[in-house]
């Protein structure tokens, strides 16, 4: 059944920021819903994900997507991508988790996350026993290797955004395949074979490092999944969904 689907952007009030989403309710659905918080990816926003969220809701699930505080050129939420880190992240998220509980929509036994990119390391690091299960896009786990450590004595220009130090002091201190293997739910990790951003070996490595995780490998594509390979994705997620929501 293809449900209408209403969408309503909210502001989430914090005492130090303010994170701007967007609700994706599945009309005359009924009752409390099986949710999918949505996490965009480095430079990236919402809107990016809306097609999934669209199609999530027209399958009665509700999504909820939303711009990472200094997560981006486009975001619509408070801060700078100078103070914007994986720890920031973390937290941003942790609140619209908290904030999707709280709005009485969500079945909150069935809480799951998605990210693309940096937003599926971020939701990687965040799940917990409150998170059914994990989504996750190219999760970006070369970020640790690639950032932590490094020095950045003003500020750096990296794919069209500026970071500061705060960048790399804000990746997590222990190893973050040992972080993500306390996670018991299930996850699904889709990658591209022909990732030249993040190698697929760091999502090899994330599937053995999960208890219960799955590797899908889309040959050919990127980071940045061609239409035909995001339609196939999207289908895959929200049957998926449905089956562990019956």
């Amino acid at each position: 059944m293809n449900y209408s689907v209403l969408t309503k952007n909210t502001i989430i009030e914090l005492p130090d920021r303010t994170i701007a989403g967007t609700s994706f309710i599945p009309e005359a659905a009924g009752g409390k819903l099986p949710s999918v918080i949505l996490s965009h990816g480095y430079n990236s926003s919402r809107n990016d994900l809306a097609d999934l969220a669209l199609a999530l809701a027209e399958n009665g699930i509700f999504a909820f997507s939303f711009d990472f505080c200094g997560g981006s050129l486009h975001s619509e939420s408070s801060g700078s991508s100078l103070d914007m880190s994986v720890n920031s992240e973390i937290n941003d998220l942790k609140s619209v988790i908290s904030y999707i509980e709280s709005i009485g929509t969500a079945d909150t036994d069935k809480i799951f996350l998605y990210g693309e990119s940096q937003g599926g390391l971020v939701s990687a690091l965040t799940a917990d026993e409150r998170i059914k299960g994990l989504y996750l896009l190219y999760p970006a786990f070369c970020i640790p290797h690639d950032w932590k450590n490094r020095s950045i004595p003003d500020k750096k220009e990296f794919m069209g955004m500026y970071l500061s130090q705060k960048f790399c002091d804000g990746i997590p201190d222990r190893d973050v395949y040992e972080l993500i293997g306390k996670y018991n739910g299930r996850v699904r990790i889709y990658h591209g074979s022909a990732d030249r951003l993040v190698d697929i070996s760091y999502s090899e490595k994330a599937k053995k490092a999960f208890p219960h995780a799955s590797l899908d490998i889309f040959p050919d594509e990127g980071h940045g999944f061609s239409r035909k390979a995001r339609e196939k994705l999207i289908r895959s997620i929200c049957a998926d969904i449905k089956s562990l929501s019956a």
